[in-house]
């Protein structure tokens, strides 16, 4: 079992289906979204807009913000330090804008917007302060155009919507209910099936949570959080080879988020295969925030098992220095403290 603290730390993130991540300047894949020195599509749109802090001033710091759709799975770019950004030769669609920034601030956020051919959306972002209800949320987050997309009869919307305004107000078992009934209404509804199966692998009711993080990637195979959460599941559950196997579809979909980096990373070190596990941390370290600090703890494990001893003390070092407060603190101390010799 991985430690409590993985879920309790990490952004998650998870999210809850209307949360939203990002991570990672640009990376580019080949295609025309990705490139701005190709030429223009003919008849492409673009999106420009502006992330506001919760107090409604110019943001005064970076934020990465993802553009997707059905058709592109993600591509990434950072606002400039008043929060503008712009997305440019972007086929017609229905696209979904992701902002996140510090994870402990803010809340993650997400903006469903329609370019036409030739035309330009603008669109303007505020961000919310973090609520204590928002922490200790799974990792992940992605609000996919495929979710946004469902037609979801009002009756269903309805019961979500409780069941999210309850969640916020602690009320996990009344919550549960809602979501039940949202289900009962559509059983397809993708957005209700994730959160409901977050809620059991927060309860600890894991073979639940598999359950309903199953049927949602039987409705739709590329969404995003059914597929992380789902391998979150499987490494709490002790089954590494199977997480590996959701995890890296999760990264299939989209390969810029440090979450299932950190889960595989995480399944791979209790396989031994130490090398690929430490290729996965490192990606987890470069692509997340501050709340994946807990990527050191792991990599200085791997460094130990094999046997670079200078590595991982640095590892430990980035992890206190990083997260003194961090539940595996006293273990991180303690490890430090066997392989210096230091008490």
């Amino acid at each position: 079992m991985i430690p409590k603290s993985i879920i309790a730390r990490v952004f998650l993130t998870l999210i809850v289906a209307a949360s939203a991540s990002v991570s990672a300047s640009a990376q580019r894949r080949g295609d025309p979204l990705s490139r701005s020195t190709q030429p223009s599509l003919i008849g492409a749109g673009s999106i420009v807009g502006r992330v506001y802090l919760p107090s409604g001033k110019p943001a005064g710091i970076r934020f990465k913000v993802t553009v997707s759709s059905m058709q592109n799975t993600g591509t990434m770019i950072h606002t400039d330090y008043n929060g503008e950004f712009s997305f440019t030769n972007l086929p017609e669609s229905t696209y979904v804008l992701e902002v996140v920034g510090d994870s402990k601030l803010y809340e993650p956020a997400s903006e469903q917007v329609v370019v036409v051919r030739g035309g330009k959306s603008s669109v303007t972002i505020y961000l919310r302060e973090r609520s204590e209800a928002g922490a200790g949320k799974p990792a992940g987050g992605v609000v996919s155009a495929a979710e946004l997309a469902q037609p979801v009869p009002a009756p269903a919307k309805k019961e979500f919507e409780k069941a999210s305004s309850l969640l916020k107000e602690g009320r996990r078992d009344e919550a549960i209910e809602h979501l039940k009934q949202a289900l009962a209404i559509y059983p397809e509804y993708l957005m209700a099936l994730n959160d409901l199966g977050v809620q059991y692998l927060k309860l600890k009711r894991l073979d639940a949570a598999a359950e309903q993080l199953g049927a949602a990637i039987e409705v739709n195979a590329k969404v995003f959080n059914p597929r992380l959460n789902l391998g979150i599941v499987l490494v709490e559950q002790n089954k590494y080879s199977e997480a590996v196997e959701q995890l890296n579809e999760a990264i299939a979909i989209n390969s810029s988020l440090p979450a299932p980096r950190l889960y595989l990373g995480i399944a791979l070190l209790r396989m031994d295969d130490l090398d690929a596990a430490e290729e996965e941390l490192s990606k987890a370290i470069s692509l997340g925030d501050e709340s994946y600090t807990l990527a050191h703890y792991y990599m200085a494990q791997v460094q130990m098992k094999k046997g670079n001893r200078e590595k991982a003390i640095a590892e430990l070092k980035a992890y206190i220095e990083k997260n003194p407060e961090g539940e595996e603190i006293t273990s991180a101390r303690a490890m430090l403290s066997k392989v210096t010799g230091e008490k």
